[in-house]
């Protein structure tokens, strides 16, 4: 109980759709971007259908859940089912599950809750068909990596994707400060800028490397590295390397489209190439850590930079594109071996001379000792 010359307030912020975008501000750019457009959709949406923004609608169905809870439950899953029929005819049955995840994260924070067993019983999908993936191959990827010889940057964008594992966002947001210079180009990807938010480290190959060198000392320290332009629109640049790749993949013969109209070679492509690599040389979980996957074993992230590149190094030659490369990787590794070889056999010969001036040391003494020398 307060007394009378207290007083106590307690201040609800109002929930909209204006506090739910600025909401959005601590997750990943592409889970921002792909919310927004959900709310963009379904504000569209409902202006057609219902004359009412989102605001509005959740508003009036709050009201009437509070008169007649049958009623509120058949009117938003009418409404929900409109829209999922709206959105089928303009995209794909998995964008449309995908669409739908996000619009009752915004639905619920507008005070709107979604029953997993009523969006189940009442709610129709279209069925999702699960075409199995082309895999791309090492040959293919070396026709697509020399049709863009006359464009270094690009050309070394796919050297940068199919040797690292990285999104393509990831790529091109690489800037030239962002390079690392050792035994093999490296780069942290910062945890804020990748897809679940965990930092990693990846390593680019020699053959992505002499790509970048025509080029890289005439890019200041804030350049993007794999990007000709000065956008900050991640989705932008992303868009306009993929149409890059489709009008490649359409003059080299290799247009490929699932029934659908994707293309089945694209941007993914070039990374599942690395991963299928990575998988046959150290195994999933390893595959999983490199390009950025959730739900590896930990270890990987207890090995120190040496360690990862060790086995970055015993992959590189499987993601190598040219014969060259693969056969200087392969000399590389065999002098390494040698000298490997040398140093122990060295240590070896040290240590006998060490064991053997020990043994001379040890006749002297005796014979000092038997009083035969003096």
């Amino acid at each position: 109980q307060f007394s009378r010359g207290n007083t106590m307030s307690i201040i609800t912020k109002k929930k909209t759709t204006e506090t739910f975008l600025a909401s959005l501000d601590t997750l990943p750019k592409n889970t921002q971007r792909c919310q927004k457009n959900t709310v963009k959709k379904f504000t569209i949406f409902l202006k057609e259908t219902q004359n009412l923004t989102p605001d509005q609608f959740c508003e009036e169905l709050l009201i009437m859940k509070k008169q007649d809870e049958e009623e509120y439950i058949n009117t938003l899953y009418t409404v929900l089912q409109d829209f999922i029929d709206d959105m089928n005819s303009r995209i794909s049955a998995n964008s449309v599950k995908t669409n739908f995840a996000y619009l009752r994260t915004y639905l619920y924070y507008l005070g709107i809750r979604t029953n997993p067993q009523d969006v189940k019983m009442m709610l129709k999908f279209a069925k999702i068909s699960h075409e199995e993936k082309y895999p791309l191959n090492v040959e293919e990827l070396r026709m697509i990596v020399d049709n863009f010889t006359r464009y270094p940057v690009i050309r070394a964008c796919w050297l940068a994707q199919s040797s690292s594992g990285m999104r393509i966002g990831e790529v091109l947001a690489i800037r030239k400060r962002d390079l690392v210079f050792k035994e093999r180009i490296q780069v942290y990807i910062k945890a804020k800028g990748s897809k679940n938010l965990r930092g990693r480290t990846v390593f680019l190959s020699k053959e992505c490397q002499e790509a970048i060198e025509i080029y890289l000392d005439d890019l200041k320290d804030n350049d993007f590295v794999f990007y000709k332009g000065v956008t900050e629109d991640e989705k932008c640049r992303s868009i306009n390397m993929s149409r890059n790749l489709r009008v490649c993949l359409d003059r080299i013969g290799l247009g490929m489209r699932y029934e659908d109209g994707s293309y089945k070679i694209s941007t993914h492509s070039l990374r599942a190439f690395f991963f299928t690599q990575a998988v046959r040389k150290h195994g999933e979980n390893y595959a999983h850590r490199m390009t950025g996957h959730s739900g590896y074993l930990m270890q990987y992230d207890r090995m120190n930079d040496d360690e990862k590149l060790k086995m970055y190094i015993e992959l590189e030659a499987d993601l190598s594109i040219y014969d060259l490369t693969k056969a200087n990787l392969e000399i590389e590794r065999l002098k390494t071996l040698q000298t490997k070889e040398n140093k122990e056999l060295k240590e070896e010969l040290d240590e006998l001379k060490l064991q053997l001036a020990q043994q001379g040391l040890d006749i002297v003494d005796k014979l000092k000792d038997d009083g035969k020398i003096l």
